[in-house]
């Protein structure tokens, strides 16, 4: 048995349970961002009494459950988004924490964890209302400055790295504009500026992997739609929120998108796989 791997466990598990509180704060954001009312000094409220929470009600994940999905005082359903929003909010931290970051909690971990809240929080809100709040695209450059100085503090100063993430700033940002342009407004401006703070997160190789995903899954949704409102004979409306489709293929590039990369390199010729000194793995390098 490792017993390395204990230790591990149970930080992930502190981790999931900050992401899941973390995860109930979302909830307000995708609640009060929408209506702009403030959420910093309104006490949390039943969406249907008005009733004042408190404390015993707003235990994340576990109020729902014990609840039975109703409100303590009126007996009115709750959404289902909100324990599903505080539970993949959790979920995700772990994740990142035992794969991304490889088990270490440091600047990187809160980075990548910043950034995937705030795509959940842009994804939802843009769901709602077509629009993503400029706070969203901050926090994702925060988290990507997060993770930079993560790498500074680790490696020391690389021109190179800031460089690829400077580049990435601009690289999708950039190609998002131009088809705002020619398409006249068939790209928002929330688009242009998430992928602009997802570029210097990820650099411009991954924001550019993250882009074609981005499209593809954003096709594959467009052709389900489509087929399903022409099988009801229902008109289906053109504008569908893209950011979605980006921020699941930011998450992606995040966790497996290094490692596409590699094996897409690999399999047409262009590198050959080598063992990395620093980590033990597999990586590539170019002919």
């Amino acid at each position: 048995m490792d017993y390395m791997l204990i230790p591990k466990l149970f930080i992930a598990f502190f981790v999931f349970l900050m992401g899941i509180c973390i995860g109930s704060f979302l909830n307000v954001l995708i609640y009060r961002i929408p209506k702009k009312e403030n959420f910093t000094t309104t006490n949390s409220h039943c969406m249907t009494c008005n009733h004042r929470l408190y404390a015993k009600d707003l235990v994340p994940l576990f109020s729902w459950i014990f609840l039975g999905g109703k409100c303590r005082y009126c007996k009115a359903k709750i959404s289902p988004q909100y324990p599903i929003v505080e539970a993949f909010n959790g979920i995700m931290y772990a994740l990142v924490f035992w794969f991304v970051t490889d088990g270490q909690l440091n600047l990187a971990t809160v980075g990548y964890c910043l950034a995937i809240s705030a795509l959940i929080v842009a994804s939802a809100i843009d769901i709602k209302i077509m629009e993503i709040p400029d706070s969203m695209w901050v926090t994702i450059l925060v988290g990507g400055i997060l993770v930079y100085i993560n790498d500074l503090i680790a490696n020391g100063f690389i021109f190179e790295n800031l460089i690829e993430r400077v580049i990435g700033f601009f690289t999708a940002s950039t190609i998002l504009f131009v088809l705002a342009v020619v398409t006249k407004g068939g790209m928002g401006g929330g688009d242009i500026k998430l992928m602009a703070a997802c570029g210097f997160l990820l650099g411009w190789q991954l924001v550019l992997l993250s882009l074609i995903f981005g499209a593809l899954f954003g096709t594959i949704y467009f052709i389900v739609v489509y087929l399903k409102n022409r099988k009801k004979e229902e008109k289906m409306d053109h504008k569908v929120p893209f950011a979605p489709h980006l921020a699941l293929a930011v998450a992606v590039c995040i966790f497996v998108g290094q490692q596409f990369l590699d094996w897409y390199l690999f399999v047409c010729g262009i590198t050959a796989p080598h063992e990395c000194e620093a980590c033990g793995g597999t990586h590539t390098h170019v002919h």
